[in-house]
Formats: structure tokens, sequence, C-alpha cells
């Protein structure tokens, strides 16, 4: 059969039109679900990428709220020992000599005077570390890593799990 100028070949042979659209499924009845309700392969990929994809997008942002916690935590320290020093030293003489001074004006002893003076100094410095110890303890990355061993131990249970 011969075409007509300007006509299309998919106008001359209605049965092609009727074929093509006949092999594309119909949306309405297209599921991801076999006959007995459970869902295909594919349809538990798919959801399985989309919840892996949601979780590392909050797991990046857990990561970078605790670098940036890590951060402050770090520029804390350091502005700590940085100010320490110079107020470690002088602080710690003042007040302990202070401290000292009295144990000796009360007991007239120097010996006393002295371990006061020695003793006062000791439990300064041992509080500053213990405060250091704590601002320490924010360093690290605690929870992402928590998040990403629960996130492991479940996408093996969904694979270990029988279907």
């Amino acid at each position: 059969m011969k075409h007509e100028q300007g006509a299309r070949p998919d106008d001359a042979d209605p049965a092609a039109q009727s074929r093509g659209r006949e092999s594309f499924s119909n949306p309405d009845t297209d599921t991801d679900t076999d006959t007995d309700g459970e869902a295909t392969p594919l349809a538990q990929a798919e959801a399985t990428l989309t919840l892996l994809s949601a979780w590392i997008s909050n797991l990046q942002a857990l990561a970078r709220l605790e670098f940036s916690r890590t951060l402050a935590a770090g520029k804390r320290i350091l502005a700590l020992q940085l100010l320490l020093l110079p107020l470690a030293i002088t602080f710690v003489l003042s007040a302990c000599a202070g401290i000292g001074l009295l144990a000796y004006y009360y007991s007239q002893s120097v010996y006393i005077g002295f371990a006061v003076f020695v003793l006062t100094q000791a439990l300064l410095l041992a509080a500053m570390l213990l405060y250091m110890r704590k601002l320490q303890a924010l360093l690290g990355f605690d929870h992402t890593r928590q998040q990403a061993r629960e996130a492991l131990n479940d996408v093996r249970a969904l694979f270990k799990s029988p279907d």
C-alpha cells in the first residue's frame, strides 16, 4: 500500500497503532507485588535504596554536627591551654602562697604553712586536669559510629531474614 504525501506511516496501518499501544503496561494494573501480595525483589531493592539514601544523608548531617562540635571543643581546649600557662603560674602561686601564709599565721609553723601551700597547688592543678578531661570527652564521632553500626546490623538482618 502506498503512502500519501504528508501522511505518516503509522496512519496507514491502524493495526500497527493498536499493537504499539498494547505493548505498554497499564499504569492502573501495574504493581510491584506478586499475585501473593508479596513485594517483588525489585521493589524491595528500591525501598532499601531509598532508606539507604535517607540514612546516608542523616548520617552525613550527624557527622557534620559532630565534626563541628569536635572543632569547637578542640578550639576551647587549645584556648584554655594557652591561657592556663601564664595564668596558672601566677594564680596558683599567689593563691597557694596566701593560703600557706594563713596556715603559717594560725599554726606558727613554717612546715605546716609550706605543706598547705603545696597541697593547695596540687588541688588546683587536679581540678584543671579534670575539667580538661571533661572537654576531651566531647572529642570524636561516637554517635556517628553508633549509627553506622546500627545501620549495618539492620542491613545484615534484612539480607539474612528468610523470605
